[in-house]
């Protein structure tokens, strides 16, 4: 599987595109490394229930939708002469 990431994972300090994958519970929010690895994902979201992390419950973490802009690949600085 490939990373393409679909959301953003926004904590306090901290902003972390993700791919959502549907679970048995909800979605598993699966990070680059954790799908390079082949590392089960670390946060899972219950619809209703809200943010887990490894089995605990979290607060202070939302989602939102990944924009257009902030998935295309950064581009080099255009000199300008």
């Amino acid at each position: 599987m490939t990373f393409t990431p679909t959301h953003v994972l926004v904590s306090r300090t901290k902003e972390t595109p993700v791919q959502l994958v549907a679970g048995a519970k909800g979605y598993w929010l699966y990070t680059e490394s954790e799908l390079q690895t082949g590392a089960p994902p670390a946060f899972e979201m219950r619809p209703k229930l809200g943010f887990y992390c490894r089995g605990q419950q979290v607060v202070g973490f939302r989602l939102q939708p990944l924009t257009q802009k902030a998935a295309a690949q950064p581009q080099a600085p255009q000199l300008v002469q």
